[in-house]
């Protein structure tokens, strides 16, 4: 089992502070991490700013007092580093104004989590962590919550997530977003549209390959349909699109070999072997080599 945490630059903020703490946490739940050594684990995570930050209390303190801070004291200590008092004002502010949206009940119940954490002045003593959960959850429910008088925080947010299912199948709320069930079309949709800059790329490159060994519809139509395209070093011959060397002989009578008119036009006798074909000219170049 990876027992390995995340790390910590100090550059994450207040909720990144606060789920670095609860990796931390499980790490050492996981790993049995006795109290004695959980603040020398934890700051081996520390990089950046956090290390150098750390490695100040060190020298105030000396390695071994710093290694033995209680954990929970370690957290206050680095809270008041990197959650300063306007973030926690900040916090404190969106702690007291937070409402659930629609019948996003998880989301609601996820930041009130998180906001209780790093606000504890908020909610303390616990019936002011209930009021505040209560305060925030949606008018379908809401009364039915806090008539059930519960007195545990746990309770009261199973029971809201169960009435928020209810409120749903009774359509006095909308369908959660993240519940919703896309179409297959949909789904289809929205793959095309989330990776079209990156299909994109991957198509056109499918597409040039494919281009490049195989001629298109258009020039295999005009003359060598199927055809791969040649390979070989002959030049290609700008008359008859074709790929040879000397002499071009399109439009040559084959009988005779004259360029006025064709084979089946031609006047001149026929070659006393039928078998026989008369030879071409060579190429002018060779002609001149031959003079």
């Amino acid at each position: 089992m990876n027992c390995r945490p995340s790390t910590f630059s100090g550059t994450e903020g207040a909720v990144g502070l606060l789920h670095w703490f609860e990796k931390l946490e499980s790490v050492f739940e996981i790993c049995e991490c006795p109290e004695a050594r959980r603040v020398k684990y934890a700051t081996g995570t520390l990089e950046g700013i956090a290390l150098t930050w750390w490695n100040a209390q060190v020298q105030i303190l000396g390695l071994a007092a710093a290694n033995a801070t209680p954990w929970n004291d370690f957290k206050e200590l680095i809270k008041r580093e990197y959650c300063t008092r306007d973030d926690i004002h900040k916090l404190e502010v969106e702690l007291y104004h937070l409402k659930m949206t629609g019948s996003e009940i998880e989301a609601y119940t996820k930041r009130s989590n998180e906001l209780a954490i790093l606000c504890p002045t908020m909610v303390d003593p616990p019936i002011k962590r209930i009021e505040l959960y209560l305060k925030g959850l949606a008018p379908e429910i809401q009364s039915h919550v806090t008539s059930a008088n519960l007195d545990n925080i746990q309770d009261i947010q199973r029971l809201a997530h169960h009435l928020t299912d209810q409120a749903v199948d009774q359509d006095k709320l909308p369908k959660r977003i993240s519940a919703t069930t896309a179409t297959p079309s949909d789904n289809k949709r929205k793959w095309e549209g989330d990776s079209s800059k990156g299909s994109a790329t991957v198509q056109s490159q499918a597409q040039q390959q494919k281009t490049d060994h195989y001629q298109s519809p258009s020039q295999q139509s005009s003359g060598s349909r199927g055809q791969r395209r040649y390979q070989g070093n002959r030049p290609k011959c700008h008359n008859c699109n074709r790929h040879h060397s000397g002499q071009c002989n399109k439009g040559r009578c084959q009988r005779c070999l004259k360029m006025s008119h064709e084979a089946k036009d031609c006047r001149s006798p026929r070659p006393a072997n039928q078998n026989q074909q008369p030879q071409l000219p060579a190429p002018q170049n060779q002609q001149q080599q031959q003079q």
